[in-house]
């Protein structure tokens, strides 16, 4: 690649980046509008789709310098580290490879979808991430996932935090192989008879009065049987935390409440139940014979003696059960990842449809959101993603002329970019600059 070629890519790059951190667009849009942003009018449509073709080229190789520049310089812990999926959606009902319809976590029915598997640190830094078909079960990314990371990054032993829905026998014993250790929820209404006896098992909670009522815990070892891709049976020893919230139970009972309440409405038109898959109101509905159906007051029953309770699995002996807690609630930082992702840099939708310009387009929101982060970290996480966006945004010139010589006027700039400018060493523009001085 010639010199000029790299050059125009580099910029492409950077003016693609920058945009989705301060006002998205498709593709199309950016080079329809670049104009507005000074520096820009040399770039070609063909850059941006070019760019895109180099970035999904290169995608492992740029995360992986991006993960040594990072960890190297600033010496980061990336002992405990965030695990979770998302779906992003596309304008599009046409299936192919990569896109598929599956369940939306974005509530996209009628579109085809991409899962996004991203893994981040204790700061909510992005280390790395994944796609996969849009019909992949959350639990079958983890560990094609990690096995690519164990290869491309040289990480010491690390704890994956992961929600329940990663949870299954399988991964957890591949994670083991892998020489990871892990924190996740488990799903406590299909665990086995011994530990549910523990769960409800009134002896050896440490309680406490909070604010919001009773909070109360305790820990256990915890032996589970599991089987191998062989099919061969074995186990596994974990720590596993039960804990008890009024709180908790408070929510799950207005959580249940609004389910039987659509289950009723759902049983004055039983004609539309059948087509229904078994989230929301259907839950509590049982068949009952030929097309007829009736409000399961067994199932109502079982799931009020879960009210409160939740289970974390550790293979951590050393932690606390507060530890173990800490950070498995820490979850909520790769969740705000997600939201910052959709919202903020508008990852979705995608209007590319070759697999190539999707993945290309994935790399350009994982840098924005990188350097969103980054940003974040510039104002010790005083300011938001939107009020860093915002901030963005209000760094803008008027152009003006004066005898032949083209000239920028300075107009007001937000606090927060001010603060920016300051943190990152570099000079605001004067209140009056002539072109020629940018060096554009």
């Amino acid at each position: 690649m010639t010199e000029n070629k790299r050059a125009d890519i580099a910029k492409a790059v950077f003016y693609m980046t920058t945009r989705h951190m301060i006002s998205s667009d498709s593709k199309l849009g950016m080079y329809e509008t670049k104009q507005e942003y000074l520096g820009f009018e040399s770039i070609g449509i063909n850059h941006l789709y070019r760019a895109l073709d180099v970035l999904a080229d290169f995608k492992d190789s740029l995360e992986k310098h991006l993960f040594n520049m990072r960890y190297n310089l600033f010496n980061s812990s990336v002992d405990v580290v965030f695990y979770d999926v998302t779906t992003i959606y596309f304008e599009s009902q046409q299936e192919d490879v990569l896109r598929k319809y599956g369940f939306s976590k974005d509530g996209k029915i009628g579109s085809v979808q991409i899962v996004l598997g991203l893994l981040i640190d204790m700061e909510g830094f992005p280390i790395g991430y994944e796609i996969f078909p849009g019909n992949t079960f959350d639990a079958k990314t983890l560990i094609p996932f990690l096995e690519k990371i164990k290869k491309r990054f040289s990480l010491n032993r690390i704890i994956i935090v992961a929600d329940r829905g990663i949870n299954s026998r399988l991964n957890l014993l591949k994670l083991r192989e892998l020489g990871f250790g892990y924190i996740v929820g488990l799903r406590l209404k299909s665990a086995d008879g011994e530990l549910l006896k523990e769960v409800f098992n009134p002896e050896g909670f440490v309680e406490i009065q909070t604010e919001a009522g009773l909070f109360k815990y305790k820990q256990i070892k915890h032996t589970f049987k599991v089987k191998d891709e062989r099919g061969r049976t074995g186990q596994i020893t974990d720590t596993v935390v039960i804990s008890y919230s009024e709180k908790r139970a408070e929510k799950d009972r207005a959580e249940r409440a609004r389910l039987i309440q659509k289950a009723l409405r759902l049983l004055e038109s039983p004609s539309v139940i059948e087509g229904l898959n078994k989230r929301g109101g259907k839950k509590y509905i049982k068949a009952e014979g030929k097309r007829g159906y009736s409000l399961d007051e067994a199932l109502i029953e079982q799931d009020s003696l879960f009210d409160g309770y939740y289970c974390v699995q550790s293979t951590e002996e050393n932690l606390t059960a507060q530890q173990v807690l800490k950070a498995y609630h820490s979850l909520w930082k790769i969740e705000e990842s997600f939201r910052i992702m959709k919202h903020s840099i508008e990852v979705r939708p995608v209007y590319h449809w070759t697999e190539r310009r999707i993945r290309g387009h994935l790399v350009v929101c994982f840098l924005a959101f990188l350097f969103m982060r980054m940003l974040e970290d510039a104002t010790d996480r005083a300011a938001t993603s939107e009020r860093i966006k915002e901030a963005l945004r209000s760094v803008t010139l008027t152009e003006f002329s004066l005898d032949g010589q083209v000239y920028y006027l300075k107009n007001k700039i937000d606090r927060v970019a001010k603060s920016l400018f300051r943190a990152l060493k570099v000079k605001e523009p004067a209140n009056i600059t002539a072109r020629e001085d940018f060096k554009i």
